[in-house]
């Protein structure tokens, strides 16, 4: 019986890692994705939906795919694809992208708007980008960050047109809780 406690405290002290604990917490999550580096470890958080993509948006096309919450900045990824199933034939030949500069993200009252601070992997209007039918592009937009309590809000580039789809989505949402005031002092 000794040699079996022994061998289990053995093999319980063998299998244990010496690694440190990972940690993946910057400081300002600005950094925390770094497009086409493949030096950096994989994450393994999984993002909520890449295939349906969170919100809505009457543009088949656009999708959210993750949102972040920074010390800085609310962090909006985001993919650009062409639906090969489309009926109005839009898959073949090519489109040409761009984000409008003044987007802003409105709180899902309304009373409050956040303004776009930088945008990497789609260029900025007047500047264009041009995709081919297949071609899958994800981009990451940084917005000022929601003040704490907004957990719902509405993501609007432009009006959109006859001419001109704008990435507007609706009923965005990301945990963010409001911080607990203190209780008044008697």
């Amino acid at each position: 019986m000794k040699a079996i406690l022994l061998l289990s405290s053995l093999l319980a002290v063998s299998c244990a890692s010496n690694r440190p604990a990972a940690t993946n917490a910057p400081t300002d999550g600005a950094e925390y994705y770094q497009l086409n580096q493949s030096g950096l470890p994989a994450s393994s958080r999984l993002y909520p939906d890449p295939q349906g993509g969170l919100g809505h948006s009457q543009d088949p096309d656009i999708r959210v795919t993750d949102i972040r919450l920074t010390a800085s900045y609310t962090v909006v990824y985001m993919t650009f694809a062409k639906d090969p199933n489309s009926r109005d034939g839009s898959y073949f030949g090519t489109s040409s992208i761009s984000f409008n500069p003044k987007a802003k993200l409105a709180s899902g009252d309304g009373r409050k708007t956040y303004a776009l601070v930088k945008a990497d992997g789609i260029p900025m209007s007047p500047d264009t980008r041009d995709i081919k039918n297949d071609e899958r592009v994800a981009f990451v937009l940084y917005f000022e960050r929601l003040d704490e309590g907004v957990e719902h809000f509405d993501l609007f580039e432009c009006q959109s047109d006859n001419q001109n789809s704008c990435f507007n989505v609706a009923g965005l949402a990301v945990e963010n809780p409001a911080r607990p005031t203190p209780a008044k002092l008697r």
